[in-house]
């Protein structure tokens, strides 16, 4: 694949709505691609746990509950769809549902899919090219839910994700670093990036672990990007003790000098990243740059 053409952009909040849409716009100019652009209607029984209740007050209060959801997620939804029009209105965007090819025209569609987040998401993300996501707000109150859908983002799809800036960007793929450590998710990664690094003024591989120093080292992954006519600077960050001080290290490096960042995403098992900490999480909390994430 040598473009992204699909991709995929959930519209979830008001407050990420701008950053993921306009993070999205980007890309799609860069690759002249269309924006499938979707909102989870949450149905009550992803949320409520299913009641084991006798009485019939019970079941009254429960009514009650549910009716209050779905009204609060109809809203939502509304509300979703007015800025999605809204956003097509100013940017001239071509409302289009159906492929159609040899358009000189960035096309946009909105969908309102009624079930579970992580679920949707997770099949959605099968038939893309590219999902973008929001960053998710580890701290606030729907951080459980936001970091869910981005866990099954990510361990479910198969696809590439792309993690908005908490700001909006001025670009996407202009200066690309590489977090490479020869896992075979950051493997993945460069090959479903290859769109944005064949594109990029800059290319920096930012060797950050040498399982294979001889086969699959930095040097190595500059060869095969020099194939596709890459030309990528390597730099080696010194050895660590913890994951919060090898991603304080990526933070430094990678912010305020590049807009994209390629990295494999949960390559320790789900033991390790409970006991060492979880550089996929540090990376999202800390690193405010678009995040390029495969698993």
């Amino acid at each position: 694949m040598n473009a992204f053409k699909d991709i995929l952009v959930q519209l979830d909040s008001v407050q990420m709505s701008e950053s993921v849409l306009q993070t999205a716009l980007l890309i799609a100019k860069k690759f002249n691609a269309h924006l499938d652009v979707f909102h989870v209607h949450l149905e009550p029984s992803c949320i409520l746990p299913v009641p084991v209740v006798s009485a019939d007050m019970a079941g009254f209060v429960v009514n009650d509950v549910v009716r209050a959801e779905e009204k609060a997620f109809a809203e939502n939804a509304d509300e979703m769809r007015v800025i999605f029009e809204k956003f097509v209105e100013e940017h001239g965007l071509l409302p289009k549902t159906e492929p159609q090819t040899g358009l000189k025209e960035i096309t946009a569609q909105f969908r309102e899919i009624f079930g579970c987040e992580d679920e949707v998401i997770a099949w959605c993300s099968r038939v893309s090219d590219l999902t973008v996501l929001a960053r998710p707000e580890t701290e606030s109150p729907s951080a459980r839910d936001s970091l869910a859908v981005l866990n099954a983002a990510l361990m479910e799809s198969g696809s590439a994700i792309l993690i908005a800036p908490r700001q909006v960007p001025q670009t996407i793929g202009k200066r690309v670093i590489i977090v490479w450590d020869a896992t075979e998710e950051a493997a993945k990664a460069v090959t479903l990036a290859m769109p944005f690094l064949t594109r990029a003024e800059e290319v920096v591989v930012l060797e950050t672990d040498q399982p294979n120093e001889i086969w699959a080292d930095a040097k190595a992954l500059a060869r095969r990007l020099a194939w596709h006519g890459v030309q990528a600077e390597i730099v080696k960050i010194p050895e660590t003790a913890s994951v919060s001080a090898k991603g304080a290290e990526i933070v430094r490096q990678a912010c305020g000098r590049f807009d994209l960042l390629v990295t494999g995403a949960f390559t320790q098992s789900t033991m390790r990243r409970w006991i060492l900490g979880s550089m996929t999480k540090y990376l999202i909390d800390n690193a405010d740059i678009a995040l390029f994430m495969t698993h």
